[in-house]
């Protein structure tokens, strides 16, 4: 049974794998036409480029021709480009370039990239730039050390000045702007953004939580819980449930713990209602009800979400570094305006480099997650462990022993089940479920740190046998502030 199972779903999920980069012409024209799509992806390529990073000096010359119109959110096409152009510039030059801004200006219209390849497109670019420029400022440094005129501590010093300096080129790529340069643009994406929407960020098919968190938004989400109370499960449902609500969204789940087919078989019991046991060890009868419910639940998430859902079984080279690759990857396959990931779980998830404390290793992974997140644009949750004592006493204090998340984390949560003093689960009962009564257990989803709103507890209810959480009906209730630590 488990074998009609593996089949079924690896035609539904897609595995990520190592992406292939777009050659850069191809970059470079995607995000020329880029500027003329959408007010938010006229504001990401302005902010992260100038005309000046582009190879081509097609390219180029079209750059510096409109960016500064379209930094001060003026109307740019055919014609008003041709008149900022002398009557006695270069004939030849004139008509290429003119005809080159057509092509853009048509495939504006007629075949425009999507925001989700206008972002990928825009993180390789820059990051070829920032290697380019790299290359630049090191070679004189390589220079003068092979000729002797750069003493080795001399050369150590110029290149820790190199760095420097691609950080500074990172932030401020695009030139040095007043408020009064930049402000129209961005008033125009802030415009773009004002949907009268309850929240911003992607639907986590959580009401409540979706009410605290104000949605899934761009940044890093630790979601910290003691062992067996359903982390993962909890972690796969809200990735399931933000693809399947957010038809804009792609998602990537990265597991260092369980096979993608336990993840898969999480899916189809909660989708089906049939125990995540009986499916996993190949106890149903392919002729009898149970698989004809888990063979609909595959049908229907395959319509609804599979295609924007990808699975990376990681392992030891399976650093920040490969994720971020993958996400691109995601984003570029499908063509997604926005990114989920989901990784599980934090502190086993390796570095390139070697640390021998581990609080350190983690500190420099939440690092890397929080800016892989900014640079893709995307909501990034990694599931944590957390010490024993936050076990009854929930607390931001509880990432103590992980370093730095406490302070990186954008939102941070526990999960918790209430408890006797004899540790027994003190809050459960039994629902119907698909026909069927089952078990389920309550657990607290404690937001104890909130970047951009209140902290709160969302209550749950968890279905263990059938790997499914749902609101409890009691509502999110506010938490009180936490006490500041003595000096």
């Amino acid at each position: 049974m488990t074998d009609h199972l593996t089949d079924d779903f690896d035609r539904l999920v897609v595995v990520a794998d190592e992406p292939a980069k777009p050659e850069l012409r191809t970059l470079e024209e995607a995000l020329l036409v880029g500027l003329f799509t959408s007010p938010q992806a006229t504001a990401k390529i302005l902010a992260d480029t100038r005309p000046a990073d582009f190879h081509f000096d097609r390219h180029r010359r079209f750059a510096r021709l409109v960016y500064l119109d379209l930094t001060e959110g003026k109307h740019i096409d055919a014609i008003t480009l041709g008149a900022k152009l002398p009557e006695d510039d270069d004939p030849k030059g004139r008509a290429d370039l003119l005809a080159f801004a057509a092509q853009v200006f048509e495939r504006a219209q007629t075949a425009p990239p999507t925001l989700g390849q206008v972002e990928t497109y825009l993180t390789i670019f820059v990051d070829q730039t920032r290697r380019r420029l790299a290359l630049t400022l090191t070679k004189g440094v390589v220079k003068g050390l092979e000729e002797g005129e750069l003493s080795p501590d001399k050369g150590f010093a110029q290149v820790f000045e190199v760095f420097a300096d691609l950080e500074a080129s990172r932030r401020l790529v695009g030139a040095f702007k007043s408020e009064g340069d930049d402000w129209a643009t961005y008033l125009a994406a802030l415009e773009a953004t004002q949907t009268k929407a309850t929240y911003r960020g992607l639907n986590s098919g959580f009401d409540h939580l979706n009410n605290v968190a104000n949605g899934l938004t761009e940044g890093l989400f630790v979601l910290g819980a003691a062992p067996s109370t359903g982390k993962t499960t909890f972690a796969k449902q809200l990735l399931d449930q933000v693809a399947t609500l957010n038809p804009d969204a792609a998602c990537l789940f990265v597991s260092f713990e369980q096979s993608r087919e336990e993840l898969r078989v999480k899916t189809l019991s909660r989708l089906s209602g049939i125990e995540n046991r009986d499916i996993l060890r190949g106890r149903l009868d392919v002729t009898a009800t149970g698989w004809q419910k888990v063979k609909e639940a595959a049908e229907a998430y395959r319509e609804s979400a599979a295609g924007r859902v990808f699975i990376l079984e990681g392992d030891k080279a399976t650093t920040v570094d490969r994720v971020r690759l993958a996400g691109l990857q995601v984003k570029r396959a499908t063509g997604a305006g926005r990114l989920f990931i989901a990784l599980d779980y934090l502190q086993v998830i390796p570095t390139e480099d070697e640390y021998r404390d581990p609080r350190n290793r983690v500190d420099a992974v939440v690092s890397d997650l929080r800016r892989l997140a900014r640079d893709l644009g995307a909501a990034v949750i990694a599931v944590s462990s957390v010490g024993r004592a936050s076990y009854e006493h929930p607390s931001i204090k509880a990432f103590k022993e992980s370093g730095g998340i406490e302070y990186a984390a954008d939102l941070a949560a526990l999960m918790t089940s209430p408890r006797d003093k004899a540790g027994k689960i003190t809050d459960k009962g039994a629902d119907t479920v698909e026909g069927v009564k089952r078990d389920w257990v309550k657990v607290c989803l404690d937001i104890v740190k909130n970047r951009n709103g209140e902290r709160a507890r969302v209550p749950l209810r968890f279905f263990p046998q059938i790997s499914r959480f749902t609101e409890d009906p009691g509502g999110a209730v506010a938490l009180p502030d936490e006490e500041p630590e003595g000096d």
